[in-house]
């Protein structure tokens, strides 16, 4: 007799195992790290116990003053003890400090990067694919947009202005290119308040909403209220390691950001809830330095290497990569697909089709073509060479992205 029972309990069992492989848990940190390495340059050791502990999958810096920099903690700090796993985005030396973004490159590849000019310094987009494990000819791949400003300090009301003229240009910057799903926004943000215009602006400007995730908005600001969530400073005198700010831990000036659709996951990307922290922030310490000695969140060698590295405190947070969902949402808007036995681009309807675009997994674009005549049925794509391929499509409603492997 046929157990329709034990039948049942196997195809779940085999659909949950479905789920669970199809998707990916990946940390991403946010540090501003002290005018590195113009200050004291051999805190890359000190960096390389701080990115040993967190361990994290994308790693995104503020206050970056040279490429040499950049250099150092690629090679010293995240590719160390035989690991070549890290990759980087271009270094671009703007104005004032600078940003950088690093990647697990088996985990992600760099899409596109673009620096948006503000009053002070540049906000840097890095916008990445996530390489699945079941990545195949047929899959669409995910764009994940990550965001990193370092607005201005200070708390008169010229420097509030000056972080509100460069939230709204960066929101701006959202809405003319029609921005708003997947996205990542950290860094140094400077607020002492959640009333300033500048942290109305960056959660609520343009009608694209931005959510702090621990949903710990108010007056930050020497409030023991929130001393579990402050970043600065490390230090309670002047004259720590490298400079920087004194005080102790009274300000919660560096977040991370994320738009909305990350708290359901319904464009494949979902953060995990109750993953965000202050690395090393125990709650202990309000209007003091970093206790090094009885931290409950960190070991003490991990502690000291917080207070030495910087005034502020990394930020963290685990997300999801779920491409089954992903897959799911392409097949109901797919226009495009890729054959691999014809070596050939299959389009389901020209008419809806304005814009093609390949590019290789470095972000070079390989073909190009936007006028089609009416019966145009395929693209001939043999000349490629093996190897991963994006690509984006723009049809009348929306922007279609595919990954495709020719082998």
């Amino acid at each position: 007799m046929i157990n329709f029972k034990n039948i049942s309990s196997i195809i779940l069992s085999l659909l949950f195992l479905n789920i669970l492989y199809s998707q990916d848990t990946l940390k991403l940190t946010y540090y501003n790290i002290l005018n590195f390495p113009s200050q004291q340059q051999d805190r890359v050791d000190t960096l390389r116990k701080i990115i040993d502990f967190i361990q994290p999958d994308i790693f995104v810096v503020n206050e970056l003053t040279s490429f040499n920099g950049a250099m150092l903690i690629k090679n010293n700090a995240l590719n160390v003890n035989g690991l070549d796993r890290y990759s980087n985005a271009l270094f671009y030396d703007g104005p004032d400090t600078d940003n950088l973004l690093y990647y697990d490159k088996d985990k992600f590849g760099l899409y596109s990067q673009n620096q948006i000019s503000t009053t002070l310094r540049d906000i840097s987009e890095y916008v990445l694919f996530h390489k699945s494990e079941n990545l195949n000819s047929f899959s669409d791949t995910t764009f994940i947009y990550f965001y990193s400003l370092h607005l201005k300090a200070g708390n008169s009301s010229e420097s509030e202005e000056r972080r509100n003229q460069d939230a709204v240009i960066f929101k701006q910057y959202l809405l003319e290119n029609e921005i708003r799903k997947n996205i990542f926004v950290g860094g140094d943000f400077n607020f002492y308040d959640d009333s300033e215009l500048a942290c109305q602006e960056i959660q609520f400007g343009q009608n694209i909403d931005l959510i702090d995730p621990i949903d710990k908005m108010g007056n930050w600001h020497s409030n023991i209220a929130y001393n579990d969530c402050h970043t600065q400073s490390t230090r309670l005198s002047s004259g720590g390691y490298a400079g920087g700010a004194n005080g102790g831990m009274d300000d919660r000036f560096d977040f991370i950001f994320i738009s909305e659709d990350l708290i359901s996951g319904q464009n494949g990307v979902k953060y995990l809830n109750d993953s965000y922290l202050a690395e090393g922030q125990d709650g202990s310490y309000f209007n003091q330095e970093l206790n090094l000695f009885s931290n409950n969140a960190v070991s003490q060698d991990v502690a000291s290497a917080l207070f030495h590295m910087s005034d502020h405190l990394p930020v963290s947070l685990l997300f999801t990569v779920d491409n089954s969902l992903t897959s799911a949402e392409m097949r109901v808007e797919n226009k495009i697909f890729y054959n691999s036995h014809l070596k050939s681009l299959v389009v389901d309807d020209i008419s809806e089709i304005q814009y093609l675009n390949i590019s290789d997994i470095n972000g070079k674009s390989v073909f190009k073509k936007s006028h089609f005549i009416k019966d145009f049925k395929t693209i001939d794509l043999s000349m490629l060479k093996f190897g991963f391929y994006i690509l984006n499509c723009k049809t009348k409603y929306s922007t279609i992205a595919i990954k495709i492997i020719i082998n």
